[in-house]
């Protein structure tokens, strides 16, 4: 019998029995009321994620799988704490040569070779000879723009998807020029420079093969202090490139997450670094409140939609279509 057509996670409404491939992207080990353990798996494909469960022979389940397989599931799909979930029947991993990658990485929904002009048109604005010089070193290392264009800029939570780091390096961009009018004290320039390395070790940092992951260097390291080494390493590349100029930059780096807790080594304290942080906090925000809206798997009835780790409560749908206006 030939296979089905696979149904993509963002359309399932949690009253399938499925049997088709997922990437695995993480297996946990926990126990049942009786101390028994069972296997709560995420399965993932390009348009979002859903946990599994296993609920027998789970020791000898886990020795078969691992984080970062294809697998092949058969099971029946609900709806559990308003959340799809999936009671697994039976599972096992498959030949990594016999799966079409593309369907299990999420991407971009923009167009990456426009979002690449775009960021070559914003750096050929940029006025700064010192700063445009800079933006250019990286942009004509081919090999390496290629990777930055590739890069996801986070494993979950915001523009985790193959080209997430440039959507939201273009984003910021235009942000800050849009801006830029209503504030001339700021150096639209130097903005714009900032905006581009705050996240630049990211490139380091993340691995996109298969699932998204922290390298060694990654975890180690950091993307801050990795991006902070990237700038050092190309400016010393530039005779004479001004050592002001690049304490502000390696500062924006630095303080990009804002609060010391969050990881940042020192708060923003030059008025392009306070502007960075929170157009970047901005963006993060929206595009990570967008995907819960998109990903919601609640009725269509409700106004709410599952609860938010990353907002720390619930989120507003708003009033359902054909809803009388006040």
């Amino acid at each position: 019998m030939p296979d089905l057509p696979r149904i993509e996670i963002a359309d399932l409404t949690g009253t399938e029995a499925v049997d088709q491939v997922f990437l695995l992207g993480n297996i946990e080990v926990r126990q049942k009321k009786n101390g028994e353990p069972f296997l709560n798996l995420e399965l993932v494909d390009r348009t979002g994620r859903m946990q599994a469960k296993v609920w027998d022979n789970a020791e000898m389940v886990q020795r078969k799988i691992r984080t970062g397989d294809y697998v092949r599931v058969r099971g029946q799909v609900k709806i559990y704490n308003k959340r799809l979930d999936m009671t697994v029947a039976n599972i096992v991993a498959v030949d990594e040569k016999s799966v079409d990658r593309t369907a299990f990485v999420p991407r971009t929904k923009k167009d990456p070779a426009q979002l690449a002009a775009a960021w070559k048109e914003i750096v050929a604005g940029v006025k700064n000879d010192w700063l445009r010089r800079l933006l250019r070193t990286f942009i004509e290392d081919e090999a390496w723009f290629a990777r930055f264009c590739e890069s996801p800029a986070a494993v979950r939570l915001h523009h985790a998807c193959i080209g997430g780091l440039l959507e939201h390096v273009v984003t910021l961009a235009r942000a800050a020029l849009a801006i830029s009018p209503l504030y001339p004290q700021l150096d639209k320039d130097l903005l714009v420079s900032g905006i581009f390395l705050h996240d630049v070790g990211k490139v380091r940092e993340l691995s996109s093969d298969r699932t998204f992951a922290y390298t060694d260097e990654g975890r180690l390291v950091g993307h801050i202090s990795i991006g902070s080494q990237m700038l050092e390493e190309v400016v010393a590349g530039i005779e004479g490139f001004p050592e002001e100029l690049r304490l502000r930059l390696q500062h924006m780096i630095l303080s990009h997450h804002g609060l010391l807790e969050y990881g940042s080594p020192v708060k923003p304290m030059t008025m392009e670094a306070v502007a960075l942080h929170h157009l970047d906090n901005l963006d993060a925000k929206i595009y990570a409140f967008t995907k819960a809206l998109e990903e919601s798997t609640v009725g269509e009835s409700e106004n709410w939609t599952e609860y938010s780790k990353m907002f720390d409560g619930y989120l507003w749908k708003g009033p359902t279509p054909g809803a009388a206006e006040p």
